[in-house]
């Protein structure tokens, strides 16, 4: 896995993320967090924090079977902006009774990133729609596979913390 690093000196911008949780919803993003600053020609990294209710648990990214759906984001072609590879966590092994082999999960808080290379012409602020899909589930129980959306905002008065 890649490791994302920028030689330039990064500011942390905490920007609320405008997917709001709805009930019944096991997943929710807490905040999208844009390390960097978003200027035109310039790197960001979008860092999206996902929080998952208590005992539950989403298939990883590169689920232990094929048949199971990974947790995935995807984000929406934006003018001025081109996504790099996204980096999503390890997943933890985690038994289930009647299963043979461990799943590989994440579970409680977890973090996927991404790199956003700003184009020279590109005019801030800029909004990426984005949108995480997973599957949740508690043991070897699983509710249907949501789509949960949400924006990427890069630039316009977001003051540094």
């Amino acid at each position: 896995m890649k490791n994302l690093s920028l030689s330039l000196a990064l500011v942390t911008l905490a920007i609320p993320a405008a997917a709001e949780k709805k009930p019944g919803e096991v997943a929710s993003v807490e905040k999208v967090e844009i390390k960097g600053e978003a200027k035109p020609g310039g790197n960001v990294v979008a860092v999206v924090h996902v929080k998952l209710e208590k005992d539950w648990h989403v298939q990883s990214n590169k689920p232990s079977e094929p048949n199971l759906i990974p947790t995935e984001l995807k984000l929406s072609p934006t003018p001025g902006v081109k996504p790099g590879a996204i980096q999503y966590p390890e997943g933890k092994a985690e038994k289930v009774v009647g299963l043979a082999k461990p799943l590989s999960v994440y579970d409680g808080d977890f973090q996927v990133s991404v790199l956003l290379s700003l184009e020279a012409r590109a005019k801030l602020p800029l909004t990426i729609p984005a949108m995480l899909s997973y599957q949740a589930c508690r043991g070897g129980s699983c509710s249907p596979p949501k789509r949960l959306k949400f924006d990427i905002t890069l630039g316009g008065g977001a003051k540094p913390k």
